[in-house]
């Protein structure tokens, strides 16, 4: 609330198994390097030579400041249609919602209720509990999200445009890797701070 922050960010990865993201500040330069693989997580920033590690389940880019209830491969599953990776496949009670739209309870680990429009797209999702996120999506002509508007109760909200989309040949290992300057130091996520503005 009263801290509007725009940054751009390059996402990308041959599936969901190992990803990348550069994300940019002002006019390009890099202020965040992460990698995730599995249940891996690595944050660098360049600006501090400071690079911070995760292993674990839980969602570590809401531990660097992105507000985003997901990890890593579940907003890029989300940014690519794929929602049955993110909000599961079962559900244990549907609704009509005022709207004409139709409410799913989830019995995924993500929980909620996900709510499709006529045309069966997924247009909402209100976390578990009035405490929790909820989001809103928009679609491209191709169907697949191009608006996602994330909300949580506390005050963090995130509006994340997909400004293009590339299907470039698959990456090399080199690609998808964050190689680290020799000098940095490597400390637990942990001990992570947000860097001052």
């Amino acid at each position: 609330e009263g801290d509007t922050r725009r940054v751009t960010a390059l996402l990308w990865g041959n599936d969901s198994r190992s990803l990348r993201m550069d994300v940019m500040a002002g006019i390009g330069a890099v202020v965040a390097k992460i990698w995730e693989s599995g249940d891996e997580f690595l944050v660098y920033s360049p600006t501090e030579n400071r690079a911070f590690f995760h292993q674990g389940s839980n969602k570590p880019l809401l531990r660097v400041g992105v507000p985003v209830p997901f990890a890593l491969d579940e907003l890029a599953a989300l940014l690519n249609g794929r929602l049955m990776t993110v909000f599961g496949d079962r559900y244990s009670d549907s609704q009509a919602l005022a709207n004409g739209h139709v409410g799913f309870t989830l019995s995924s680990a993500v929980g909620g209720l996900l709510e499709i429009d006529a045309q069966g797209q997924a247009v909402a999702w209100q976390e578990n509990g009035s405490r929790g996120w909820s989001m809103a999506i928009a679609y491209d002509e191709a169907g697949l999200p191009r608006r996602v508007s994330l909300r949580h109760p506390d005050g963090q909200t995130a509006v994340l445009l997909v400004k293009e989309r590339q299907a470039p040949a698959p990456f090399n290992n080199e690609q998808l890797s964050l190689l680290l300057p020799d000098s940095t130091p490597v400390l637990p996520l942990e001990r992570y701070t947000a860097p001052q503005q």
